[in-house]
């Protein structure tokens, strides 16, 4: 029965979300991809909302049933039904009786567990702009094969009408491959000589603590478009995928007609998602890299590079299980494991798939002399990180949201809080 009136409710509140936007005007940038959406809807929508009255959708609203929230304005849902009596009213509200209270742009996230999912959130929130950051191996478990995935994002880029723009990571060939049957300009963004939108000269700035006690940290780069030039300074953000999660909000801000000066000073104002390389202050003087939101070998292959570029007397990574990757399950949770057996002193790893990643870190050449071990319960694993925690040691915490990593943060933080809000 539950099933029944969940489904009429998205039946209703996507019919009543579709209406608001068509009624309204309002340009929609649609955001898919493997990794980095969240990220990546955020830094769009702090670039756009410095000059235009935007707004973004919020958490995990990225599916049939968040998604329409997300165009009414909603920033939380609950499960009672005064709520989402209250919701069937206000919407019918805008899309048939008042229309200003909708901002002029729209930051979506579409998200796709399954085949079909993006096909029915673009006929929800048709697309002017349609943003995709890559395609892995996140979710193979759900789609069976790569080339799977790949036509279910292709659908985002697919659905935007001619006047709009495709903004594709070109960096990334799966992503192109998606160029064929897309009817509206394409805009590219990476690292690569070949983007329209690039990005050069880029570091990472480890300072450690400052004089006030807050750990001091960045990145800044330079960011090309038709041969002009200028730099770009984030405070409080770290990471390569935050290059490139810059790099799509500069093509937006390119499509919307902003200029290079305007689209750098608000990255400026750029604040990354909470678990995304979070720096954060660590019991007895260490610092923490908390990048517990979730996992995929690209992720966790860019959290590593970090932690190698930054100082420190001791870098441990703690890794758990990478979830959902089907047949390439042992091979990528192998890759990880390698580069972490480069770069970290330590290596913790938590999970029955995380094994993976200790033996591979074994045998890299570096580890020699390290540390690796693994454990069966996270209270095994803390009481033992707990005795490397002091000054000058980082440490970086990675694993799928279903492992709960963000527990061993909260047990070696300085000043302990829950984090589950910021999954909210």
């Amino acid at each position: 029965m539950k099933k029944f009136f969940k489904k009429i409710i998205e039946i209703f509140i996507g019919h009543f979300a579709k209406r608001i936007i068509k009624r309204s005007e309002t340009l929609v940038v649609g955001v898919t991809g493997s990794v980095g959406k969240t990220s990546t809807k955020d830094a769009i929508h702090t670039v756009l909302s410095s000059k235009f009255n935007a707004s973004k959708s919020w958490g995990n609203f990225n599916s049939e049933l968040g998604l329409p929230l997300a165009v009414a304005g909603y920033k939380e849902s609950d499960t009672s039904a005064g709520f989402w009596f209250g919701v069937l009213l206000r919407m019918f509200s805008l899309a048939y009786l008042h229309k200003e209270e909708v901002n002029d742009i729209l930051v979506l996230e579409m998200g796709a567990d399954f085949p079909g999912d993006i096909e029915k959130l673009v006929k929800i929130a048709p697309p002017d702009i349609g943003v995709v950051t890559n395609v892995s191996i996140s979710h193979l478990e759900k789609f069976g094969r790569l080339t799977r995935i790949v036509s279910e994002k292709k659908k985002l880029p697919e659905a935007v009408h001619e006047r709009g723009f495709s903004v594709l990571c070109g960096d990334d060939k799966k992503v192109m491959s998606m160029a064929k049957k897309v009817k509206s300009e394409i805009i590219t963004f990476g690292l690569g000589k070949n983007n329209l939108i690039k990005a050069t000269n880029i570091v990472f700035h480890w300072g450690g603590r400052g004089s006030n006690g807050k750990i001091e940290y960045g990145m800044n780069f330079k960011l090309n478009y038709n041969d002009k030039i200028v730099p770009v300074r984030i405070k409080n953000v770290l990471g390569i995928q935050q290059v490139y999660a810059s790099l799509a909000a500069a093509c937006c801000g390119i499509a919307v007609g902003m200029n290079l000066i305007e689209i750098a000073e608000a990255l400026g104002r750029y604040e990354a998602p909470k678990g995304r390389l979070e720096v954060i202050k660590g019991r007895k003087g260490s610092v923490i890299l908390d990048d517990t939101y979730n996992a995929s070998p690209v992720s966790a292959l860019a959290a590593l590079d970090v932690l190698g570029e930054i100082s420190a007397k001791v870098k441990v990574a703690v890794l758990a299980d990478m979830l959902e990757l089907g047949s390439k399950e042992r091979k990528g949770h192998e890759e990880v494991g390698k580069m972490a057996g480069q770069v970290a002193d330590v290596i913790l790893t938590y999970g029955e798939r995380s094994q993976f990643i200790a033996k591979s870190a074994a045998k890299a050449e570096k580890i020699k002399g390290n540390i690796v071990r693994h454990f069966e319960t996270q209270e095994e694993l803390v009481e033992y990180l707990d005795t490397l925690l002091k000054e000058k040691v980082v440490v970086l915490v990675k694993g799928s949201r279903g492992m709960h990593m963000e527990r061993v943060v909260e047990a070696i933080m300085e000043s302990p809080r829950s984090l589950s809000d910021k999954y909210n």
